[in-house]
């Protein structure tokens, strides 16, 4: 089990994260995209998973901790988390994932001649 307040604190400790309101939620966002949502009662959040396996993993093997919010979202990764049922190391893992998914690609270096 997490608190809203532990997932805030994991939030805006990573590099360049924020929080601003997106409709009745607290988002968390870097590089001005959204890497996780709280629930305005801070029993929920939605982590944006940048691997459709591990989200996969997850709906079937945990389905009391993890749900799909269906649709568009879904598709885009968003995965639902109930906070009193998760595993705080592994929230702390989905969190550092989400916020990796929403960083600029690395820039190829020009190879020298």
């Amino acid at each position: 089990m997490i608190t809203a307040a532990d997932l805030r604190a994991l939030a805006l400790a990573l590099p360049g994260a924020s929080e601003s309101p997106h409709f009745d939620r607290a988002s968390f966002r870097s590089n001005k995209k959204i890497f996780v949502t709280l629930t305005a009662d801070g029993t929920e959040a939605m982590v944006k998973l940048p691997d459709p396996e591990l989200v996969g993993t997850l709906l079937t093997t945990e389905p009391e901790v993890y749900f799909s919010y269906g649709g568009w979202t879904a598709k885009g990764g968003a995965t639902g988390v109930r906070l009193a049922q998760v595993d705080p190391a592994r929230m702390g893992e989905l969190v550092r994932l989400a916020w990796a998914g929403v960083q600029p690609a690395p820039r190829k270096r020009a190879s020298g001649g």
